[in-house]
């Protein structure tokens, strides 16, 4: 089911009746009863499913059906859609390409000089959906749509910092165009460039009406596009908050349409929840999910989607925290939505991963997650003094320079922080730039990047 609508009205001619039909003549050949008509274009993409149009009146609460078309059925259901890259370790060496496809027998990746790989196929379905006697859940019911089934291939024997051409499908199907990605650099080297943000979500490009809207993720999209055309980018991270389709499964690609042009290229890594190398957090809170915060945000998919569509390098499914290198900056990710106790597993990786880091290979270290320690923005469960009290000591004790969270839908920065006092101010340099001397380390500065998309 997607509900995405427009008002006929926002044809300017109809209300003024300048288009006329006659849809009756009498005896004499004269109009005996006339209409208006209008003209409203959709954007549509391959959701494999046939598709109808429905004209109502009577509004979004109490709709009266006066037309429906009959189905519209896509020519090929079984395309290849979608495909995003994402990194599978430190090395730059290998990446994961992810699409997907109406067809269920495996494709293939072509890269290189005539390299390949097939496809593993996987898929889920609503019964892997979670519900709730008191919570509706869309995901089990009105908002279930077929994912298709969702084709992964691991592209090896590459070379950091790398240009190469893939393209994927199969003969069967149809092939993707030939895609242009660059690599990553490889832990260890001199320099990375990346984008990083939160809470982007999508929005139609038709200006069509739908149940959830995030109005700036176009805007903030084109313009990482340019970004990376001018090649300035070498990785994304997307701290949390995806694709906020709630439980409306269809808006999930409706996403993966609109990152294609950034995912397709470089590395998109995903962290925590809610979700060039996009970093990915997603939507798992949901009664009996086991997320540490229960809230019906998911809409009944318990970060099922997320994780099929977006594999991160992870030790296991539902452990969504891992640690990358690229460049000379140490990525420890974590889910802010699993247990982060102590004595928890997540405390105790994160705690020896961050002591393990060697900084004389990489010696920018930056913690991620999506709910944050600090924010000026006093709304519900905004910040959890706990999770602070918990995390914050362990971020000192290994001297963390850079803390990313999303979840508050603006943008914060703070000083060098520890127990909410600051510990040190930064000098601008001679560009004007506020600038710390981690040379003589203080205190994490922390930074809320979650102005993506959803309204401010």
């Amino acid at each position: 089911m997607v509900e995405s609508a427009k008002y006929v009205s926002s044809d300017p001619t109809y209300l003024s009746c300048e288009q006329k039909d006659c849809r009756k003549y009498n005896k004499n050949g004269k109009c005996e009863i006339r209409t208006c008509s209008a003209s409203v274009i959709f954007h549509v993409i391959n959701i494999r499913t046939d598709i109808e149009f429905v004209f109502f009146a009577g509004g979004f609460h109490t709709p009266c059906v006066l037309k429906t078309t009959l189905p519209f059925k896509f020519s090929n259901p079984n395309a290849p859609l979608y495909g995003h890259l994402s990194s599978i370790d430190s090395s730059a060496t290998s990446m994961r390409l992810t699409w997907i496809s109406g067809d269920k027998k495996p494709q293939q990746v072509i890269y290189g000089n005539g390299k390949s790989q097939i496809s593993q196929v996987t898929t889920f379905s609503q019964d892997d959906m979670c519900g709730s006697t008191f919570i509706p859940s869309p995901a089990q019911d009105f908002g279930w749509h077929d994912p298709g089934y969702v084709h992964t291939a691991i592209i090896t024997g590459l070379q950091p910092s790398t240009i190469f051409n893939y393209k994927y499908g199969s003969d069967a199907v149809g092939w993707s165009d030939e895609i242009e990605f660059r690599t990553p650099p490889a832990g260890g080297s001199d320099e990375l460039k990346f984008l990083v943000f939160g809470d982007m979500g999508k929005a139609p490009l038709d200006a069509a009406i739908e149940h959830y809207i995030q109005p700036g993720s176009l805007s903030v999209v084109k313009a990482m596009v340019e970004e990376m055309r001018n090649g300035s980018v070498d990785s994304i991270f997307h701290i949390g908050d995806i694709s906020y389709a709630t439980g409306f499964l269809v808006e999930w690609e409706y996403f993966l349409h609109l990152i294609t042009p950034l995912a397709s290229k470089v590395s998109y890594i995903d962290s925590d929840r809610k979700s060039r190398e996009l970093n990915v957090l997603y939507f798992r809170d949901y009664a009996g999910s086991g997320s540490r915060y229960v809230t019906p945000d998911s809409g009944g998919e318990c970060g099922v989607p997320y994780e099929t569509y977006f594999p991160m390098p992870t030790a296991a499914k539902d452990k969504p925290w891992y640690a990358i290198e690229q460049g000379s900056v140490h990525f420890t990710v974590i889910s802010t939505e699993h247990d982060w106790t102590q004595n928890s597993e997540q405390y105790k990786w994160m705690t020896k991963d961050m002591e393990s880091v060697d900084r004389s290979k990489t010696p920018w270290l930056i913690f991620a997650g999506h709910r944050p320690m600090y924010s000026s923005y006093n709304g519900l469960i905004t910040v959890d003094s706990t999770f602070r009290n918990v995390v914050e000591p362990v971020l000192l004790a290994n001297k963390v320079d850079q803390v990313l969270f999303g979840h508050v839908h603006n943008y914060e920065r703070t000083c060098s922080i520890f127990k909410s006092e600051c510990w040190a101010m930064p000098r601008k340099d001679e560009n004007g730039t506020d600038t710390y001397d981690n040379g003589n380390y203080k205190a994490p500065v922390h930074a809320i990047v979650g102005m993506a998309g959803y309204s401010l």
